[in-house]
């Protein structure tokens, strides 16, 4: 989970969570209210952050206790968060040694907290970040991404109150399921039907048809309101890989995105919060297939 602020610096990540973030070719673009550190509330209690949270509604603000779970090692002598937006914590150590500070997006995953479901975060845009040869990283796309821009500039002027946070996913791992329906009359038998079987599993689905298609499902799933195509269905004009894959027979997908490690939900307008979400298409019947890449019965 990234601020834009910080997408061009992530000395915070630890270098496995770097090379996941180089990975990565699937992002988000979410919102959630605005949180941020009570100046004066911050201690160590048991080893432990502990304090209080401002969440920034429209007319006013609450504020919530909370733990940052992980015990400090004891050359830290105490926490602060010195600057406004107070949106990031300093540890300060003992010896005089140098401080360490961590945007509030980083420490997400070990925080406790009650939030009454604001930490909730609406999912607004479903992009890809793969190049013409796979060069491409979400980072690289997202630093001179014009949507971005766009979200940004558009919570500022209207929803001042709301920030705009990023998630990285890299989907790499993939399985087919062949499964046969022996209630159904047979379609196709004899050398037609050994030639379709061997077809479907000698298909082959480059990493770029297989992006392409896990970003197609998760735009149609959450219809983002910054998403223009997808939504409703697949063109058939533009993309012809979803040609492609029509024609290979699929009769199902299955795509799954969790944000259960970071202690948070996703939501959006058409789809309830959850931090597990699954999107799932059954496409066995004929012309809902053909309506799911086409767009059209």
């Amino acid at each position: 989970m990234l601020s834009p602020a910080n997408l061009d610096n992530l000395v915070y990540e630890s270098e496995e969570a770097k090379a996941q973030i180089k990975n990565s070719n699937i992002y988000f673009i979410l919102k959630r209210p605005r949180i941020a550190f009570v100046p004066g509330s911050l201690s160590i209690k048991d080893r432990e952050v502990v304090g209080d949270l401002s969440v920034q509604l429209e007319d006013n603000a609450l504020i919530f206790p909370f733990r940052l779970q992980g015990k400090l090692p004891d050359k830290v002598a105490s926490v602060t968060s010195l600057k406004y937006p107070y949106t990031k914590l300093t540890l300060q150590y003992r010896n005089g040694e140098a401080e360490m500070t961590y945007p509030f997006a980083f420490l997400m995953r070990n925080l406790r907290a009650e939030l009454n479901g604001l930490d909730n975060q609406e999912v607004i845009y479903v992009g890809q970040a793969f190049g013409a040869a796979g060069e491409r990283t979400a980072v690289e796309r997202l630093l001179s991404h014009s949507t971005l821009q766009k979200i940004l500039a558009d919570i500022s002027a209207h929803e001042p109150h709301m920030e705009v946070l990023l998630a990285l996913y890299s989907f790499g791992f993939h399985r087919f399921f062949l499964s046969i329906d022996g209630r159904v009359p047979v379609q196709i038998d004899g050398d037609a039907d050994r030639q379709h079987y061997q077809q479907v599993l000698q298909s082959q689905f480059k990493r770029s048809m297989r992006i392409s298609l896990v970003e197609a499902a998760l735009i149609r799933y959450f219809e983002p309101k910054y998403n223009k195509i997808y939504k409703t269905g697949f063109p058939h004009q533009r993309y012809k890989i979803l040609q492609k894959l029509f024609e290979f027979d699929f009769a199902g997908l299955v795509v799954e995105a969790s944000v259960e490690d970071h202690g948070m939900r996703l939501y959006s307008q058409k789809r309830q919060p959850n931090s597990h979400h699954i999107a799932k298409f059954d496409l066995h019947d004929k012309i809902a297939r053909k309506s799911f890449f086409f767009d059209e019965p």
